[in-house]
């Protein structure tokens, strides 16, 4: 056999051990691979991940997904105007986030030691999703976002139920 078809075998066989485990990450749940479910698998219609930060398929840095030119990008942007959000058990502070149209912003959640639970902030209609554990703070760079009023919350189950609501206002 030739080095050319036994590299050819190799690739086939990755690929599909990777198709099948794709398959059983999204239709077999967090118990998939011999895990345990836990509540911070939950993360919301769409999501995919245990709740902490580069564990999704999905992820491409910091809890959060890369979408290209305009919307979110894995890291922080340097240079940019910085927005802070801070999360407590069952609420966000501020509740209006107010981000700038068509530049550059850098959003940094926070969520402080004292929550003693993973906290996310989810806006499904710009694509944004930060998930950060207790203690933790995570910045992504956001760019040349549409203007508009976004429903925001946290997607861990039932926070939202219990208030964890925000309104990201871009303008």
């Amino acid at each position: 056999m030739t080095a050319q078809r036994i590299a050819g075998v190799i690739a086939l066989a990755s690929g599909l051990l990777l198709a099948v485990a794709l398959a059983a990450a999204t239709f077999g749940g967090p118990t998939a691979f011999g895990g345990t479910p836990s509540a911070n698998w939950p993360m919301g219609p769409g999501m995919v991940g245990s709740g902490h930060m580069g564990h999704g398929i999905a992820d491409m840095g910091p809890g959060m997904m890369a979408f290209g030119s305009s919307g979110p990008a894995s890291t922080a942007i340097p240079g940019a105007t910085e927005v802070r959000v801070q999360a407590a058990n069952f609420s966000f502070t501020p509740n209006e986030v107010r981000l700038p149209k068509n530049t550059d912003v850098n959003l940094t959640f926070i969520n402080p030691a004292g929550t003693g639970a993973v906290h996310d902030l989810t806006v499904p209609a710009l694509g944004i999703h930060i998930a950060a554990n207790p203690g933790e703070t995570r910045t992504v760079g956001l760019r040349g976002l549409a203007a508009g009023r976004y429903d925001a919350y946290c997607g861990v189950t039932g926070h939202a139920d219990l208030g964890m609501r925000a309104t990201v206002v871009v303008e």
